[in-house]
């Protein structure tokens, strides 16, 4: 899965394009992704030359979404979902700035945990599948973008980030957070992230955390 994410924290939205790289164990004339609360705007097939296909919204479940059925043939290899967030998608929290300790600006984190995380991206989201993700996410430049994956550890001037998860994760482990960040490292390997009026506290919390590392390798 490859993740294309415009953040906008006007309307406290994602737009985004879900780019998913599929291989035909047998041949099929749909593949199917769970979706909840989502704005479906097209859907494509291909890579470089994207090609709009057909697509239906099933039966909505109040707990489970609805599967998006997308044609396809035998030689389809890439999906590619446009969409964007709702204010009922329930995986993603916005926080007002009076509700973080610097009080200046807003916050937005995810928790998909554990059928939560097709309310932000249409994907198969059962949590015995295991996939690899990229993304690129685009957010005001004033903020830090955090994923589940390899992560920046200071901000940019186009407040534009990539980010890399190589290893084959469940779907509820895909994860996104962005505001006022900074990082402060507690060893080689390992580090916090949080507001700069909590980063102090926060280091202080997890200062054990290099050590539990260490034991649980060895």
């Amino acid at each position: 899965l490859h993740l294309d994410l415009d953040v906008n924290f006007e309307n406290n939205t994602i737009y985004g394009v879900a780019r998913h790289s599929i291989e035909q164990l047998k041949e099929s004339d749909s593949a199917i992704f769970d979706i909840k609360y989502l704005d479906i705007q097209k859907v494509t097939v291909g890579k470089e030359k994207e090609k709009e296909t057909d697509y239906v919204i099933g039966q909505h479940d109040p707990i489970l979404g609805a599967p998006l059925l997308v044609a396809i043939d035998s030689s389809v290899q890439f999906i590619n979902i446009y969409y964007k967030t709702t204010d009922k998608t329930e995986a993603l929290d916005w926080l007002a700035p009076e509700l973080t300790e610097g009080k200046k600006h807003p916050f937005m984190y995810s928790q998909g945990q554990a059928v939560l995380t097709r309310s932000w991206i249409p994907l198969q989201d059962s949590p015995s599948n295991r996939i690899t993700y990229s993304a690129n996410v685009k957010v005001p430049n004033e903020f830090l973008a955090v994923m589940s994956a390899n992560n920046p550890i200071e901000k940019n001037e186009t407040g534009e980030y990539h980010f890399e998860m190589k290893q084959p994760i469940p779907s509820y482990l895909i994860a996104i957070a962005i505001g006022n960040l900074e990082y402060k490292s507690l060893g080689e390997n390992c580090g916090i992230y949080a507001e700069p009026e909590l980063i102090e506290a926060a280091a202080h919390e997890f200062e054990d955390l290099a050590k539990m590392i260490d034991a649980a390798e060895s």
